[in-house]
Formats: structure tokens, sequence, C-alpha cells
């Protein structure tokens, strides 16, 4: 199923695309900008570029505007503060806050890609707070953590009988198994 989302064009945005995908293969929508005229940036200079519409996100998917990376290349525009993430409560115009890396002046003109809105399943989570940071548990897993890092198995969680494999416990035994390989 296609996630449908609302879109509404601000007065920027009147006779301007809207945002699509370079191909079926590629996951974001490049944004533009919805600029009157030309918009110069000096190196290292920020801007906040319109790009001609707001949109309703549904609950369970938020947006994530971050740079294009022919164009972060190619000429030193990157987005700032990216991932820039739009939330389903959101509904204002959209702006995209770049940066110019580079070491010259860029010029910015009305529909040149700028960046690239991806859209993605978001959980919400709960908190589980426990008193004692030596336990966590839960039906599946029982296991302490020690300051060294590594995880230990607790008491109610008794060591299973050896497969013939052996078991590796922590990153810090991962590490010297693989060391060992």
């Amino acid at each position: 199923m296609t996630p449908k989302l609302h879109i509404i064009r601000t007065s920027d945005g009147v006779d301007f695309p809207l945002p699509s995908y370079t191909s079926k293969h590629h996951v974001g929508l490049v944004l533009k900008a919805a600029i009157p005229s030309v918009l110069k940036l000096d190196p290292q200079e920020r801007g906040l570029i319109p790009i001609g519409f707001g949109i309703g996100i549904p609950d369970g998917l938020c947006g994530q505007i971050v740079s294009l990376p022919m164009v972060a290349r190619d000429i030193g525009l990157i987005v700032l503060d990216g991932p820039q993430i739009v939330n389903p409560a959101d509904r204002d115009a959209l702006y995209v806050l770049v940066q110019n890396a580079s070491r010259r002046q860029l010029i910015i003109r009305r529909g040149d890609a700028i960046a690239q809105l991806l859209v993605m399943p978001i959980y919400q989570i709960a908190w589980n707070e426990i008193k004692d940071k030596t336990m966590v548990s839960d039906e599946k897993t029982s296991f302490t953590f020690s300051d060294s890092g590594s995880n230990e198995e607790s008491e109610s969680n008794p060591p299973k009988k050896s497969t013939g494999k052996r078991e590796v416990k922590s990153v810090r035994d991962r590490v010297k198994a693989a060391d060992r390989v």
C-alpha cells in the first residue's frame, strides 16, 4: 500500500511542480527551490529556502529532509540540521535550511534541486524504567550489564547447554574471537 500524504501549495509554489522521485529506484523526493528570484550564498553562509508547499504526514510516518548527494558533492550545498524532521503534527510551509560548504559563492535559482525528502515509518516507544541497572529482564531475556560493558547471564537465566559452538556474550568477546580467526 502506498501512503498518501496531504500536500498544499504555498504562495511560493502556486505554479511550481510538486516534488517527485527521480526514478522508481530512488527513495527520496527531490525538493526544489521555490524562490522568487536568484539567491546568492557566500562561502559558509546559510539560507532558509522555501520549497513551495506544506504537507500533512499521517501518524506512524515521518519526513526527513536530507542533502542530495550529487548537489552536496558537486556544488557544496548541504542541508543543515540534517535530517530535518517533519513530524506528523507539522502543517506549516516547509523550508530547507542549507549552507554553502564550498569556497565560492553559490547561486541558487528557482527550480534548482536543493534537497530530498524521505518518508519513513517511525515508532513511538514506551519506557521501561528499572531501579537496578544490573538487572534487565522481560519474558524473553534476562541478563545483567556490568561496568566493563559485557553482558553476563543472571542467575534467573542460567547458561544454555553447549551446542558445540562457542557462545559469545559481549562485543568485547566477539572482537577477541574475530582476532583469533
